[in-house]
């Protein structure tokens, strides 16, 4: 009797301690992700030298995440999927207004951070400088995207050229970059948008005129806010372009704004 009241104990200890096993695995599942990141986030930014900025961008289902500042300064991160820890390369660049368009680079840095649930990231990077970031969700539109239709104007930040553009409903787009008497490189490109999110891969071809064939591929939202005062501050649907990669090693990231 007495063995099985000590084998009834040791029973019930068991299953209790599998009980709350199970219990921690599961409340600790819930901290470690993966995290649906896919969206609209701002990204406030703080370096050693004492510099900080506020960076409006997307991340897609890629990881890839990106942001520009109201000056047309990109910042570039790590991959981030939505696993728990990421590291990589931040790189930042600094709009430079020459003649190819792109920011020059002014930092390349080692980053490493956190994706602390589906509404916060955190992360740091060391180089020179270094510092820390923190990011955050944010709405730039205030509801649905709407999907572009028609004729469009563009700026690309930091230079003087006009755009214009016509898209169907397909996402496809043709349009011409006129940056001068007898310059018009003739544009065309594709928007795929990621699923109901405001968020949008962009290619982005300089087909022909006179420029450089060139291919171009990055990462668009839209917005209620003229981030860049290129339509008077007029409340209307802003699509913001991060232009990232290209095929012709001069061109680097830059912002192209599109309008009605």
């Amino acid at each position: 009797m007495r063995f099985l009241t000590l084998l009834s104990f040791v029973f019930l200890t068991l299953l209790g301690a599998m009980t709350i096993s199970c219990g921690s695995s599961g409340s600790g599942s819930k901290d470690t992700g993966p995290f649906n990141v896919v969206g609209n986030w701002q990204a406030n930014f703080s370096a050693d030298v004492g510099a900080t900025t506020t960076g409006y961008g997307a991340i897609d289902s890629s990881g890839l995440g990106a942001f520009f500042d109201t000056s047309g300064n990109i910042v570039q991160l790590p991959s981030i999927t939505g696993a728990k820890s990421f590291s990589g390369n931040l790189t930042a660049y600094a709009v430079n207004g020459t003649f190819f368009p792109g920011g020059t680079v002014i930092v390349t840095d080692t980053a490493q951070g956190n994706v602390n649930s589906a509404t916060s990231i955190s992360g740091t990077f060391t180089g020179s400088p270094s510092g820390s970031f923190s990011v955050a969700p944010f709405s730039p539109l205030g509801g649905s995207a709407v999907p572009l239709s028609g004729a469009f104007n563009g700026k690309i930040i930091g230079f003087a050229d006009t755009l214009t553009f016509t898209f169907s409903l397909g996402g496809s787009f043709t349009g011409g970059d006129f940056a001068g008497p007898g310059s018009t490189c003739n544009l065309n490109g594709t928007l795929t948008q990621q699923g109901t999110n405001n968020v949008f891969d962009i290619t982005y071809n300089s087909a022909s005129g006179s420029c450089t064939p060139d291919t171009q591929t990055g990462i668009a939202f839209e917005s209620k806010t003229d981030y860049f005062n290129v339509n008077g501050g007029a409340s209307a649907n802003y699509l913001h372009v991060i232009l990232l990669t290209s095929t012709l090693t001069q061109v680097r990231p830059y912002v192209v704004v599109i309008y009605q």
